[in-house]
């Protein structure tokens, strides 16, 4: 993986991150544990299967995941137009 790529994974992940971590730590630590036990990946690795965080956001958030979807891309700020970041939303709201 070259360096470029290493840094928009980290940015997403963090933009996850901080975004759920704005709900509280128990719900953030109840994704974490979901992705873990369901899908054997962590919020890092959810850029090459963006589907595993889109369930268990809606399992654990229901009708709030779109805010939560919403609140990620503010997260992300400029960097939502990128076609990474933007093919990674898009895959999350489809």
């Amino acid at each position: 993986m070259d360096s470029e790529n290493s840094v928009k994974r980290a940015l997403l992940a963090l933009a996850v991150e901080n975004t759920l971590l704005k709900i509280g730590k128990p719900e953030y630590e109840k994704v974490i544990s979901k992705l873990e036990s369901d899908y054997n990946c962590y919020i890092p690795d959810c850029h090459e299967n963006p589907e595993f965080l889109k369930r268990v956001l809606q399992d654990i958030y229901g009708n709030a995941y779109d805010d939560i979807i919403n609140e990620i891309r503010t997260e992300l700020g400029e960097f939502v137009s990128q076609k990474y970041f933007d093919d990674f939303i898009k895959a999350l709201a489809r």
